[in-house]
């Protein structure tokens, strides 16, 4: 694909060549002498090696040239044919939008995933899981409110844990806890192996290149949705199932569009901006977008966090650390609690592992007479199927409360949830949006946590489709909003049109076929995004980052 993009590049520089009548500048590559070319009727002439050097490729030529110094790059560009250039674009262009797992090589045996692979299947899956949320929005909202809660709400997917394939607030909150893990993961390493100077260079790079990695993504995909916008593209009107459409603000002059946008990325990267999950800021362009700035400060409070324990003995760092997260949830700080428990969450798999290491070392030094192989093998398999069955049972447990639906939308009635929506700590009782975050925070928490302690479990998120939306997740949150009310909108309008809006059968095949035809594009896109825009803003805030930085 580089290569692709160099050719581009360069065919880019001489497009004038395209229309242009060729006029080749290019000077010989030998003279006549030198080639020692034989007539037919001279004595030593032989066809078969003629017809060899007739048959020598232009491309090995034009290599000969280059090599040996003969001519100007324009004439060697001007020997080739004009529309070679063009071909060469399309090329590129097609290769870019070819889906990764269409390509060659995709069928091959996975390569082996590393001890947090489960985490990128995790964040994959919860990506997921919110693009069917807000597709619940959109077509069909009173799904939302808890099973039981009215005599209408007794639908089967409205069930605990079931609910949680379209439960967006708890999928959100397991992305945070996920990034709190994953930013703290290698720093952590570093500090226990004593490797300070590793540390500082990790945290500042880290820092550096956050911002970037985090906004750029956004900023060009709302840059498409700011001219959807201005094209009309966007639904407009009442909408489906009593929610309202999300078209931006509409104005006649692009201009204002552009500076509209501009403000929007402006608001993404800014890492203080007070939020009240979720609804102390909505971007312009993607209301999903709030979680951006919560990201990015929320990551800013991590590195903090570990620059300041990066020198404290192992024991005390997890006593602090837990201290801070009791604080943050005690006092609604609903998301830098997640945050700060993902950290607390990584440094508990540090020193599991530590402590594992220091039990394999021990076990080497005993031998074969001092444990009989036939006492200890019945006794650990029943002490690994019972572990199993704990760890399952506070598994399901995890997942029956991350299940929550919102204190509004009927949990106080509805049937398991009715304790739990009446017992909220008093930061939390009677404030808007965060009164119905601590259930759900602490659930996604010990969900993590239960996930690092049973391996058996993580197998679910390893899976090769789970690490391909690992791979896609934050394209595909960063683009589903604006197709839900484009595409999504637009072309529920008109099936509905042919299929009728009466509910049950007739409004169900209508977005039925909706999402059969917006849904595969929408992976599609993401497929793209991840790999020409998320990927290289990693690329380049990497290269930016050791650019500027001292001993680089």
């Amino acid at each position: 694909m580089d290569f692709l993009i160099r050719k581009t590049m360069l065919a880019w520089r001489n497009r004038h060549l395209l229309f242009a009548e060729p006029q080749p500048t290019y000077q010989p590559l030998s003279t006549p002498e030198e080639l020692e070319l034989l007539s037919p009727d001279h004595p030593d002439y032989d066809p078969e090696s003629a017809n060899r050097r007739n048959n020598v490729s232009n491309s090995a030529a034009f290599d000969t040239a280059l090599k040996e110094g003969y001519g100007s790059r324009d004439g060697w560009v001007e020997m080739l044919p004009r529309w070679e250039w063009l071909r060469c674009i399309l090329l590129a262009f097609l290769v870019a939008i070819t889906p990764s797992f269409m390509k060659k090589g995709d069928g091959k045996a996975q390569k082996k995933l590393h001890p947090t692979a489960w985490l990128d299947g995790l964040r994959g899956v919860a990506s997921l899981m919110v693009v069917f949320h807000h597709s619940s929005v959109l077509w069909y909202w009173p799904l939302n409110r808890g099973w039981g809660s009215s005599p209408e709400d007794y639908h089967f997917v409205q069930l605990p844990i079931i609910r949680l394939f379209y439960s967006g607030p708890a999928m959100v909150a397991i992305f945070f806890v996920v990034s709190g893990f994953s930013l703290s993961y290698k720093a952590l390493s570093l500090t226990r192996k004593g490797r300070y100077e590793e540390v500082l260079d990790s945290l500042s790079s880290s820092v550096l290149r956050r911002g970037l990695r985090l906004v750029l993504p956004p900023a060009t995909t709302t840059f498409f949705s700011m001219l959807f916008t201005y094209f009309g593209f966007y639904g407009t009107g009442a909408g489906f199932s009593g929610t309202a459409s999300r078209e931006p603000p509409q104005s006649l002059f692009l201009w204002e569009h552009l500076k509209s946008w501009y403000y929007s990325v402006i608001g993404l990267s800014d890492p203080f901006r007070p939020n009240n999950y979720p609804g102390g800021y909505n971007p312009v362009y993607d209301t999903n977008l709030w979680t951006i700035p919560v990201e990015l400060h929320g990551s800013m409070v991590i590195f903090t966090t570990l620059l300041a324990l990066s020198r404290v003995r192992g024991r005390w760092r997890i006593a602090i650390l837990s201290g801070i997260v009791f604080y943050l949830s005690y006092y609604a700080y609903p998301h830098l609690f997640l945050f700060l428990s993902g950290v607390l969450l990584a440094e508990l798999h540090h020193e599991r592992e530590s402590s594992s290491q220091l039990q394999k070392s021990h076990s080497v030094e005993t031998t074969d007479d001092e444990i009989p192989a036939s006492d200890s093998l019945p006794s650990n398999s029943a002490k690994w199927t019972s572990m199993k069955s704990f760890w399952l049972v506070n598994f399901l447990l995890a997942l029956f409360i991350i299940s929550m639906p919102a204190i509004d939308l009927g949990a106080v009635n509805s049937p398991g949830y009715i304790l739990l929506s009446n017992y909220l700590p008093p930061h939390y009782a009677g404030v808007e949006y965060v009164k119905d975050t601590f259930w759900i925070f602490i659930a996604a928490f010990y969900l993590v946590f239960i996930l690092d302690n049973a391996p058996f479990l993580q197998s679910i998120f390893t899976t090769r489709i789970a690490q391909y939306l690992g791979r896609i997740s934050f394209a595909l949150y960063i683009c589903h909003g604006t197709y839900l009310y484009t595409m999504g909108w637009n072309l529920s309008e008109r099936t509905l049109n042919w299929t009728g809006r009466q509910p049950g059968m007739q409004y169900a095949m209508g977005v039925g076929l909706t999402g059969v035809v917006m849904f595969p594009l929408l992976f599609w896109t993401a497929d793209v995004v991840a790999r020409e825009v998320d990927a290289r803003s990693v690329t380049f805030a990497r290269w930016l980052s050791n650019k500027i930085s001292v001993g680089n």
